[in-house]
């Protein structure tokens, strides 16, 4: 069942994004968000975008995204388990609320070293449109 989350599951949303992305970032060579951190701006975007939870008795996944006219910013999913459909679940719940809501598209931004993430997300259509260049100081 995917269900909104609630004010009280954002900790164990971070803490489980903590763990789960810690590896990733290191894998890119950046540096991970903390548990604090990710608190922080889930409890900063909570009022003003969509957060729901995959739950099977305890929580699975989690996404995040933001409504903007006719198009959806996806800022965050994961599967806390991963290889089990969970991922998989959560990107056409997004895809069919997507429809439902007549969205024309779907953003995310995906760093270009994420191997694993590209292939997930180009499973469901997505392609490139655009190349977002940085530069840290």
């Amino acid at each position: 069942m995917i269900r909104k989350l609630k004010p009280k599951e954002i900790s164990f949303i971070a803490e489980n994004y903590e763990k789960l992305m810690k590896k990733q970032f290191e894998k890119i060579g950046e540096k991970p968000i903390t548990k604090k951190e990710y608190k922080e701006i889930l409890k900063k975007n909570f009022k003003n975008s969509f957060m729901f939870v995959l739950e099977e008795k305890v929580v699975k996944g989690f996404v995040w995204f933001i409504r903007e006219k006719d198009e959806i910013n996806l800022e965050e999913i994961f599967s806390i388990e991963k290889g089990r459909g969970y991922g998989k679940e959560l990107m056409d719940f997004l895809i069919n609320y997507a429809k439902e809501n007549k969205i024309r598209r779907i953003n995310l931004d995906v760093h270009f070293k994420n191997k694993e993430a590209l292939r997930f997300f180009k499973k469901f259509g997505f392609t490139e449109r655009t190349i977002e260049l940085s530069l840290d100081i």
